[in-house]
Protein backbone atom coordinates (compact mmCIF):
# COMPACT_ATOMS: atom_id res chain seq x y z
CA UNK A 1 0.00 0.00 0.00
CA UNK A 2 2.80 2.39 0.90
CA UNK A 3 4.51 1.65 -2.39
CA UNK A 4 1.28 2.30 -4.30
CA UNK A 5 0.66 5.61 -2.48
CA UNK A 6 4.26 6.63 -3.10
CA UNK A 7 3.92 5.82 -6.80
CA UNK A 8 0.66 7.80 -7.06
CA UNK A 9 2.23 10.76 -5.28
CA UNK A 10 5.23 10.61 -7.58
CA UNK A 11 3.05 10.50 -10.69
CA UNK A 12 0.93 13.37 -9.32
CA UNK A 13 4.04 15.48 -8.88
CA UNK A 14 5.23 14.55 -12.37
CA UNK A 15 1.82 15.45 -13.86
CA UNK A 16 1.74 18.79 -12.02
CA UNK A 17 5.26 19.61 -13.19
CA UNK A 18 4.35 18.68 -16.76
CA UNK A 19 1.22 20.88 -16.68
CA UNK A 20 3.23 23.80 -15.29
CA UNK A 21 5.85 23.42 -18.01
CA UNK A 22 3.13 23.19 -20.67
CA UNK A 23 1.48 26.38 -19.40
CA UNK A 24 4.84 28.15 -19.29
CA UNK A 25 5.62 27.09 -22.87
CA UNK A 26 2.15 28.21 -23.99
CA UNK A 27 2.62 31.60 -22.32
CA UNK A 28 6.03 32.00 -23.90
CA UNK A 29 4.67 31.07 -27.34
CA UNK A 30 1.78 33.54 -26.93
CA UNK A 31 4.17 36.34 -25.98
CA UNK A 32 6.44 35.45 -28.90
CA UNK A 33 3.43 35.47 -31.24
CA UNK A 34 2.38 38.94 -30.06
CA UNK A 35 5.91 40.24 -30.44
CA UNK A 36 6.18 38.71 -33.90
CA UNK A 37 2.85 40.21 -34.92
CA UNK A 38 3.91 43.66 -33.75
CA UNK A 39 7.16 43.28 -35.66
CA UNK A 40 5.23 42.25 -38.78
CA UNK A 41 2.60 44.98 -38.62
CA UNK A 42 3.93 47.95 -36.68
CA UNK A 43 7.63 48.59 -37.08
CA UNK A 44 8.61 51.90 -35.52
CA UNK A 45 11.21 53.21 -33.11
CA UNK A 46 9.52 52.50 -29.78
CA UNK A 47 7.81 49.24 -30.73
CA UNK A 48 9.69 45.95 -30.44
CA UNK A 49 11.40 45.72 -28.08
CA UNK A 50 9.23 48.27 -26.24
CA UNK A 51 11.08 51.17 -24.64
CA UNK A 52 10.18 51.69 -21.01
CA UNK A 53 8.88 54.99 -19.64
CA UNK A 54 12.20 55.54 -17.83
CA UNK A 55 14.13 55.01 -21.07
CA UNK A 56 11.96 57.51 -22.92
CA UNK A 57 12.40 60.07 -20.14
CA UNK A 58 16.16 59.54 -20.22
CA UNK A 59 16.17 60.11 -23.99
CA UNK A 60 14.05 63.23 -23.56
CA UNK A 61 16.45 64.64 -20.96
CA UNK A 62 19.30 63.93 -23.35
CA UNK A 63 17.50 65.95 -26.00
CA UNK A 64 16.89 62.99 -28.28
CA UNK A 65 13.63 62.44 -30.09
CA UNK A 66 12.31 59.43 -31.87
CA UNK A 67 10.17 59.29 -34.98
CA UNK A 68 7.89 56.56 -36.25
CA UNK A 69 10.22 54.94 -38.76
CA UNK A 70 9.28 52.23 -41.20
CA UNK A 71 5.70 51.97 -39.98
CA UNK A 72 4.09 49.21 -42.02
CA UNK A 73 0.54 48.25 -41.19
CA UNK A 74 -0.05 47.10 -44.77
CA UNK A 75 1.65 43.80 -43.91
CA UNK A 76 -1.11 41.35 -42.97
CA UNK A 77 0.01 39.27 -39.97
CA UNK A 78 0.88 35.67 -40.72
CA UNK A 79 -1.50 33.17 -39.13
CA UNK A 80 -0.25 30.24 -37.11
CA UNK A 81 -0.71 26.67 -38.29
CA UNK A 82 -3.50 26.14 -35.75
CA UNK A 83 -5.35 29.26 -36.94
CA UNK A 84 -5.12 28.17 -40.58
CA UNK A 85 -6.40 24.73 -39.58
CA UNK A 86 -9.35 26.32 -37.75
CA UNK A 87 -10.16 28.44 -40.80
CA UNK A 88 -10.10 25.33 -43.02
CA UNK A 89 -12.32 23.48 -40.54
CA UNK A 90 -14.79 26.37 -40.57
CA UNK A 91 -14.84 26.29 -44.37
CA UNK A 92 -15.49 22.52 -44.40
CA UNK A 93 -18.23 22.83 -41.79
CA UNK A 94 -19.92 25.63 -43.74
CA UNK A 95 -19.82 23.59 -46.95
CA UNK A 96 -21.33 20.56 -45.18
CA UNK A 97 -24.02 22.74 -43.61
CA UNK A 98 -24.89 24.24 -47.00
CA UNK A 99 -25.15 20.80 -48.54
CA UNK A 100 -27.33 19.50 -45.69
CA UNK A 101 -29.62 22.53 -45.75
CA UNK A 102 -30.35 22.04 -49.44
CA UNK A 103 -31.49 18.45 -48.79
CA UNK A 104 -30.62 17.71 -52.36
CA UNK A 105 -27.62 17.51 -54.62
CA UNK A 106 -25.93 20.85 -54.14
CA UNK A 107 -24.07 22.13 -57.20
CA UNK A 108 -20.34 21.68 -56.60
CA UNK A 109 -19.66 25.29 -57.56
CA UNK A 110 -22.05 26.58 -54.86
CA UNK A 111 -20.46 24.34 -52.24
CA UNK A 112 -16.99 25.58 -53.16
CA UNK A 113 -18.20 29.19 -53.03
CA UNK A 114 -19.64 28.69 -49.54
CA UNK A 115 -16.42 27.04 -48.37
CA UNK A 116 -14.28 29.87 -49.76
CA UNK A 117 -16.50 32.50 -48.16
CA UNK A 118 -16.39 30.72 -44.80
CA UNK A 119 -12.61 30.41 -44.98
CA UNK A 120 -12.28 34.11 -45.82
CA UNK A 121 -14.51 35.12 -42.91
CA UNK A 122 -12.68 32.85 -40.44
CA UNK A 123 -9.31 34.09 -41.65
CA UNK A 124 -10.46 37.72 -41.32
CA UNK A 125 -11.54 37.04 -37.74
CA UNK A 126 -8.13 35.58 -36.87
CA UNK A 127 -6.32 38.46 -38.60
CA UNK A 128 -8.36 41.06 -36.70
CA UNK A 129 -7.59 39.24 -33.47
CA UNK A 130 -3.88 39.38 -34.27
CA UNK A 131 -4.15 43.09 -35.06
CA UNK A 132 -5.91 43.65 -31.72
CA UNK A 133 -3.18 41.78 -29.86
CA UNK A 134 -0.53 43.96 -31.49
CA UNK A 135 -2.09 47.28 -30.45
CA UNK A 136 -0.48 49.19 -27.58
CA UNK A 137 -1.40 51.90 -25.10
CA UNK A 138 -0.87 55.59 -25.96
CA UNK A 139 2.00 55.89 -23.48
CA UNK A 140 3.76 52.91 -25.07
CA UNK A 141 3.37 54.39 -28.54
CA UNK A 142 4.54 57.87 -27.52
CA UNK A 143 7.86 59.25 -28.72
CA UNK A 144 10.56 60.25 -26.28
CA UNK A 145 9.39 63.87 -26.33
CA UNK A 146 5.70 63.01 -25.95
CA UNK A 147 3.97 64.17 -22.75
CA UNK A 148 0.51 63.64 -21.24
CA UNK A 149 -1.80 65.87 -19.22
CA UNK A 150 -5.06 64.88 -17.53
CA UNK A 151 -7.76 67.26 -18.76
CA UNK A 152 -11.18 66.63 -17.26
CA UNK A 153 -10.51 62.91 -16.94
CA UNK A 154 -8.95 62.53 -20.41
CA UNK A 155 -5.22 61.95 -20.89
CA UNK A 156 -4.25 64.44 -23.60
CA UNK A 157 -1.01 63.83 -25.49
CA UNK A 158 1.09 66.82 -26.49
CA UNK A 159 4.54 67.80 -27.65
CA UNK A 160 6.38 71.02 -27.03
CA UNK A 161 9.41 72.98 -28.11
CA UNK A 162 10.89 74.26 -24.86
CA UNK A 163 12.65 77.59 -24.54
CA UNK A 164 14.01 79.08 -21.33
CA UNK A 165 12.49 82.43 -20.32
CA UNK A 166 10.34 82.52 -23.48
CA UNK A 167 8.41 85.74 -24.05
CA UNK A 168 5.50 84.02 -25.78
CA UNK A 169 3.41 80.87 -25.49
CA UNK A 170 1.93 79.35 -28.67
CA UNK A 171 -0.65 76.56 -28.69
CA UNK A 172 -1.17 74.64 -31.97
CA UNK A 173 -4.26 72.64 -32.97
CA UNK A 174 -4.21 70.19 -35.87
CA UNK A 175 -6.83 69.47 -38.53
CA UNK A 176 -9.12 66.51 -39.15
CA UNK A 177 -7.31 63.17 -39.50
CA UNK A 178 -4.00 64.68 -38.34
CA UNK A 179 -2.26 64.85 -34.97
CA UNK A 180 0.57 66.74 -33.26
CA UNK A 181 3.04 65.44 -35.85
CA UNK A 182 1.44 67.90 -38.26
CA UNK A 183 3.43 70.58 -36.40
CA UNK A 184 6.62 68.58 -35.81
CA UNK A 185 7.58 66.61 -38.93
CA UNK A 186 8.44 69.77 -40.88
CA UNK A 187 10.13 71.22 -37.79
CA UNK A 188 7.52 73.97 -37.64
CA UNK A 189 7.38 74.00 -33.84
CA UNK A 190 11.13 74.37 -33.39
CA UNK A 191 11.35 77.04 -36.09
CA UNK A 192 8.52 79.02 -34.49
CA UNK A 193 10.10 78.69 -31.06
CA UNK A 194 13.44 80.08 -32.26
CA UNK A 195 12.01 82.78 -34.52
CA UNK A 196 9.51 84.15 -31.98
CA UNK A 197 11.30 83.39 -28.69
CA UNK A 198 8.33 81.26 -27.70
CA UNK A 199 7.45 78.00 -26.03
CA UNK A 200 5.33 76.11 -28.57
CA UNK A 201 2.94 73.28 -27.74
CA UNK A 202 0.87 71.05 -30.05
CA UNK A 203 -1.68 68.58 -28.67
CA UNK A 204 -3.75 65.74 -30.11
CA UNK A 205 -7.49 66.33 -30.24
CA UNK A 206 -9.73 63.71 -28.69
CA UNK A 207 -10.16 60.84 -31.18
CA UNK A 208 -6.88 61.57 -32.94
CA UNK A 209 -3.23 60.96 -32.22
CA UNK A 210 -2.31 59.46 -28.86
CA UNK A 211 -4.94 61.22 -26.75
CA UNK A 212 -7.25 58.82 -24.87
CA UNK A 213 -10.56 57.71 -26.40
CA UNK A 214 -13.23 58.20 -23.69
CA UNK A 215 -16.78 56.87 -23.92
CA UNK A 216 -18.40 60.29 -23.58
CA UNK A 217 -19.14 61.48 -27.14
CA UNK A 218 -19.21 65.12 -26.00
CA UNK A 219 -15.45 64.92 -25.47
CA UNK A 220 -15.03 64.67 -29.26
CA UNK A 221 -16.59 68.06 -30.08
CA UNK A 222 -14.74 71.24 -31.08
CA UNK A 223 -15.99 72.94 -27.89
CA UNK A 224 -14.41 70.21 -25.76
CA UNK A 225 -11.16 70.51 -27.72
CA UNK A 226 -11.17 74.26 -27.10
CA UNK A 227 -11.45 73.62 -23.36
CA UNK A 228 -8.55 71.16 -23.56
CA UNK A 229 -6.51 73.79 -25.42
CA UNK A 230 -7.00 76.36 -22.68
CA UNK A 231 -6.31 73.78 -19.96
CA UNK A 232 -2.95 72.97 -21.55
CA UNK A 233 -2.18 76.69 -21.89
CA UNK A 234 -2.85 77.12 -18.16
CA UNK A 235 -1.00 74.04 -16.94
CA UNK A 236 1.94 74.03 -19.37
CA UNK A 237 2.15 77.71 -20.25
CA UNK A 238 2.62 78.82 -16.68
CA UNK A 239 2.20 82.51 -15.84
CA UNK A 240 0.01 83.84 -18.66
CA UNK A 241 0.40 87.43 -17.47
CA UNK A 242 4.16 87.33 -18.05
CA UNK A 243 3.99 86.53 -21.77
CA UNK A 244 1.63 86.76 -24.71
CA UNK A 245 -0.63 83.89 -25.74
CA UNK A 246 -1.08 82.86 -29.37
CA UNK A 247 -3.49 80.17 -30.61
CA UNK A 248 -2.90 78.54 -34.01
CA UNK A 249 -5.39 76.20 -35.64
CA UNK A 250 -5.15 74.35 -38.95
CA UNK A 251 -8.23 73.44 -41.00
CA UNK A 252 -10.84 72.00 -38.58
CA UNK A 253 -8.48 72.87 -35.74
CA UNK A 254 -9.08 76.53 -36.60
CA UNK A 255 -12.62 76.12 -35.23
CA UNK A 256 -11.22 74.87 -31.93
CA UNK A 257 -8.69 77.72 -31.81
CA UNK A 258 -11.45 80.27 -32.41
CA UNK A 259 -13.64 78.82 -29.66
CA UNK A 260 -10.69 78.69 -27.28
CA UNK A 261 -9.94 82.34 -28.01
CA UNK A 262 -13.49 83.33 -27.02
CA UNK A 263 -12.63 82.49 -23.41
CA UNK A 264 -10.43 85.58 -23.31
CA UNK A 265 -6.81 86.35 -22.53
CA UNK A 266 -5.55 85.61 -26.07
CA UNK A 267 -3.35 88.13 -27.87
CA UNK A 268 -3.09 86.54 -31.33
CA UNK A 269 -5.06 83.95 -33.30
CA UNK A 270 -3.55 82.40 -36.42
CA UNK A 271 -5.95 80.46 -38.66
CA UNK A 272 -4.18 78.20 -41.16
CA UNK A 273 -6.42 77.17 -44.10
CA UNK A 274 -9.40 77.47 -41.74
CA UNK A 275 -12.37 75.18 -42.29
CA UNK A 276 -14.74 77.85 -40.98
CA UNK A 277 -17.39 77.71 -43.66
CA UNK A 278 -20.07 80.37 -43.73
CA UNK A 279 -21.15 82.13 -40.58
CA UNK A 280 -22.24 85.70 -39.94
CA UNK A 281 -21.72 88.36 -37.33
CA UNK A 282 -24.45 88.84 -34.76
CA UNK A 283 -25.10 92.57 -34.46
CA UNK A 284 -27.82 92.11 -31.85
CA UNK A 285 -29.66 89.36 -30.07
CA UNK A 286 -33.16 90.41 -31.13
CA UNK A 287 -33.81 87.10 -32.86
CA UNK A 288 -32.58 85.18 -29.85
CA UNK A 289 -34.71 87.25 -27.49
CA UNK A 290 -37.75 86.61 -29.69
CA UNK A 291 -37.16 82.89 -29.41
CA UNK A 292 -36.92 83.15 -25.62
CA UNK A 293 -40.17 85.11 -25.50
CA UNK A 294 -42.13 82.16 -26.88
CA UNK A 295 -44.18 80.18 -24.35
CA UNK A 296 -42.30 77.33 -22.73
CA UNK A 297 -44.64 74.66 -24.11
CA UNK A 298 -44.01 75.91 -27.67
CA UNK A 299 -40.25 75.75 -27.19
CA UNK A 300 -40.59 72.27 -25.69
CA UNK A 301 -42.65 71.14 -28.69
CA UNK A 302 -40.03 72.41 -31.14
CA UNK A 303 -37.28 70.84 -29.04
CA UNK A 304 -39.12 67.49 -29.11
CA UNK A 305 -39.25 67.56 -32.90
CA UNK A 306 -35.54 68.32 -33.06
CA UNK A 307 -34.75 65.62 -30.50
CA UNK A 308 -36.76 63.05 -32.48
CA UNK A 309 -34.80 63.87 -35.64
CA UNK A 310 -31.50 63.76 -33.73
CA UNK A 311 -32.44 60.40 -32.20
CA UNK A 312 -33.18 58.97 -35.65
CA UNK A 313 -29.79 60.21 -36.92
CA UNK A 314 -28.05 58.77 -33.85
CA UNK A 315 -29.70 55.36 -34.29
CA UNK A 316 -28.89 55.26 -38.01
CA UNK A 317 -25.23 56.14 -37.36
CA UNK A 318 -24.93 53.46 -34.67
CA UNK A 319 -26.62 50.91 -36.95
CA UNK A 320 -23.86 51.32 -39.54
CA UNK A 321 -21.10 51.34 -36.91
CA UNK A 322 -19.68 47.87 -37.84
CA UNK A 323 -19.43 48.84 -41.49
CA UNK A 324 -17.85 52.22 -40.68
CA UNK A 325 -15.26 50.60 -38.43
CA UNK A 326 -14.39 47.99 -41.06
CA UNK A 327 -14.02 50.76 -43.64
CA UNK A 328 -11.84 52.83 -41.30
CA UNK A 329 -9.58 49.85 -40.61
CA UNK A 330 -9.21 49.17 -44.31
CA UNK A 331 -8.32 52.76 -45.13
CA UNK A 332 -6.24 53.86 -42.16
CA UNK A 333 -4.00 50.77 -42.20
CA UNK A 334 -3.11 51.39 -45.82
CA UNK A 335 0.00 53.44 -46.46
CA UNK A 336 -1.18 54.00 -50.01
CA UNK A 337 -4.36 55.66 -48.70
CA UNK A 338 -2.38 58.19 -46.67
CA UNK A 339 0.15 58.75 -49.43
CA UNK A 340 -2.53 59.51 -52.01
CA UNK A 341 -4.51 61.64 -49.58
CA UNK A 342 -1.57 63.80 -48.55
CA UNK A 343 -0.35 64.18 -52.13
CA UNK A 344 -3.81 65.36 -53.13
CA UNK A 345 -3.86 67.90 -50.29
CA UNK A 346 -0.52 69.57 -51.00
CA UNK A 347 0.66 71.54 -53.99
CA UNK A 348 1.98 69.31 -56.83
CA UNK A 349 5.33 71.10 -56.72
CA UNK A 350 5.80 69.95 -53.10
CA UNK A 351 5.13 66.24 -53.61
CA UNK A 352 8.78 65.30 -54.09
CA UNK A 353 9.69 66.95 -50.80
CA UNK A 354 7.18 64.86 -48.84
CA UNK A 355 9.29 62.66 -46.55
CA UNK A 356 8.26 59.17 -45.46
CA UNK A 357 8.22 60.15 -41.78
CA UNK A 358 5.60 62.76 -42.67
CA UNK A 359 3.24 59.97 -43.78
CA UNK A 360 4.25 57.76 -40.87
CA UNK A 361 3.42 60.55 -38.43
CA UNK A 362 -0.16 60.60 -39.69
CA UNK A 363 -0.43 56.80 -39.56
CA UNK A 364 1.19 56.13 -36.20
CA UNK A 365 -1.97 56.59 -34.06
CA UNK A 366 -3.44 53.47 -35.69
CA UNK A 367 -1.20 51.36 -33.43
CA UNK A 368 -3.13 52.52 -30.35
CA UNK A 369 -5.91 50.47 -28.80
CA UNK A 370 -9.45 51.63 -29.66
CA UNK A 371 -8.27 54.04 -32.35
CA UNK A 372 -11.06 52.84 -34.65
CA UNK A 373 -13.73 53.24 -31.96
CA UNK A 374 -12.42 56.74 -31.30
CA UNK A 375 -12.72 57.64 -34.98
CA UNK A 376 -16.31 56.38 -34.99
CA UNK A 377 -17.10 58.59 -31.99
CA UNK A 378 -15.64 61.55 -33.87
CA UNK A 379 -18.07 60.81 -36.70
CA UNK A 380 -20.94 60.34 -34.23
CA UNK A 381 -20.12 63.64 -32.48
CA UNK A 382 -20.30 65.45 -35.83
CA UNK A 383 -23.80 64.02 -36.33
CA UNK A 384 -25.16 64.12 -32.77
CA UNK A 385 -22.96 64.95 -29.78
CA UNK A 386 -24.61 62.50 -27.40
CA UNK A 387 -23.85 59.04 -26.03
CA UNK A 388 -27.47 57.85 -25.95
CA UNK A 389 -31.00 58.87 -27.04
CA UNK A 390 -31.78 59.60 -23.40
CA UNK A 391 -28.98 62.17 -23.37
CA UNK A 392 -30.32 63.71 -26.59
CA UNK A 393 -33.76 64.26 -25.07
CA UNK A 394 -32.37 65.47 -21.75
CA UNK A 395 -30.21 68.11 -23.44
CA UNK A 396 -33.03 69.18 -25.77
CA UNK A 397 -35.47 69.70 -22.91
CA UNK A 398 -32.83 71.56 -20.88
CA UNK A 399 -32.23 73.96 -23.78
CA UNK A 400 -35.98 74.45 -24.26
CA UNK A 401 -36.48 75.40 -20.61
CA UNK A 402 -33.38 77.62 -20.41
CA UNK A 403 -33.94 81.33 -19.74
CA UNK A 404 -30.70 82.45 -21.42
CA UNK A 405 -29.17 81.80 -24.81
CA UNK A 406 -26.21 79.39 -25.06
CA UNK A 407 -22.74 80.92 -25.34
CA UNK A 408 -20.71 81.02 -28.53
CA UNK A 409 -18.65 78.14 -27.13
CA UNK A 410 -21.76 75.99 -26.63
CA UNK A 411 -23.05 76.92 -30.09
CA UNK A 412 -19.58 76.32 -31.59
CA UNK A 413 -19.96 79.67 -33.38
CA UNK A 414 -16.39 80.20 -34.55
CA UNK A 415 -16.94 83.53 -36.33
CA UNK A 416 -18.49 85.34 -33.39
CA UNK A 417 -16.07 83.64 -31.01
CA UNK A 418 -13.21 85.32 -32.88
CA UNK A 419 -14.92 88.69 -32.60
CA UNK A 420 -15.58 88.24 -28.89
CA UNK A 421 -11.97 87.24 -28.23
CA UNK A 422 -10.65 90.71 -29.03
CA UNK A 423 -7.46 89.08 -30.33
CA UNK A 424 -5.52 90.15 -33.39
CA UNK A 425 -6.30 87.67 -36.18
CA UNK A 426 -4.22 86.40 -39.08
CA UNK A 427 -5.40 84.00 -41.79
CA UNK A 428 -2.77 82.05 -43.75
CA UNK A 429 -3.90 80.07 -46.79
CA UNK A 430 -2.26 78.18 -49.62
CA UNK A 431 -2.89 79.53 -53.10
CA UNK A 432 -3.65 76.09 -54.58
CA UNK A 433 -5.65 74.56 -51.71
CA UNK A 434 -8.16 72.05 -53.11
CA UNK A 435 -9.56 70.97 -49.71
CA UNK A 436 -10.68 74.40 -48.49
CA UNK A 437 -10.45 76.93 -51.34
CA UNK A 438 -8.55 80.14 -50.70
CA UNK A 439 -11.71 82.05 -51.68
CA UNK A 440 -13.26 80.90 -48.39
CA UNK A 441 -10.50 82.62 -46.43
CA UNK A 442 -10.84 85.78 -48.52
CA UNK A 443 -14.53 85.95 -47.57
CA UNK A 444 -13.74 85.20 -43.92
CA UNK A 445 -11.02 87.87 -43.80
CA UNK A 446 -13.45 90.50 -45.11
CA UNK A 447 -16.06 89.40 -42.57
CA UNK A 448 -13.61 89.64 -39.67
CA UNK A 449 -11.69 92.61 -41.11
CA UNK A 450 -8.42 90.83 -40.40
CA UNK A 451 -5.09 90.26 -42.14
CA UNK A 452 -4.89 87.58 -44.87
CA UNK A 453 -1.72 86.10 -46.37
CA UNK A 454 -1.90 83.82 -49.41
CA UNK A 455 1.20 81.66 -49.88
CA UNK A 456 2.04 80.89 -53.54
CA UNK A 457 2.70 77.34 -54.73
CA UNK A 458 1.15 75.95 -51.58
CA UNK A 459 -1.80 73.65 -50.86
CA UNK A 460 -3.86 72.84 -47.78
CA UNK A 461 -0.96 72.58 -45.31
CA UNK A 462 1.18 75.74 -45.49
CA UNK A 463 2.91 75.04 -42.16
CA UNK A 464 4.10 71.65 -43.46
CA UNK A 465 4.65 72.43 -47.14
CA UNK A 466 6.36 75.81 -46.77
CA UNK A 467 7.59 76.04 -43.17
CA UNK A 468 10.14 78.77 -43.93
CA UNK A 469 7.62 81.04 -45.62
CA UNK A 470 5.03 80.26 -42.96
CA UNK A 471 7.41 81.23 -40.14
CA UNK A 472 8.31 84.45 -41.95
CA UNK A 473 4.63 85.40 -42.14
CA UNK A 474 4.16 84.46 -38.50
CA UNK A 475 7.16 86.57 -37.42
CA UNK A 476 5.92 89.59 -39.34
CA UNK A 477 2.46 89.30 -37.79
CA UNK A 478 3.40 88.73 -34.16
CA UNK A 479 6.57 90.82 -33.97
Amino acid sequence: MDAARSARARWTRVAATTRARTRARATTRAAATRTSTRAQIFRFANSTPRATRETRETRARAGATTAPRDLDSDATPELTRAERACACAAAAAAACAAASAARAATPPLATVAVAIAAYAVARAVFVERRYAEALVSPREAADADGEFLDVDGVEVHYKRARRANAKRFIECMHGFGANASSWTTSDTMRRASEALDAEVVAHDSCGFGLTARPRDVKKYTRASDAKACRAIAREVGGDAAARSLTLMGHSLGAVGAALAAAQGGVDYVVLVAPAIIGGKLRKNDAGDDAALSLPTFVRVAFAAVGAAAATAAWCLTCAVKPFLILLLRKLVRSKEFWTKGLRAAIDPSRVDAMASDWIDGYRKPSVVRDWDVGMFRVVLASVVAASSPREIWRDAMARARATTQPSTLEREDAVNALVESGAKILIVHGENDVIVPASNSRTLAKLLNCELRILPKCGHMPHEESPEAFIDVLRDFIS
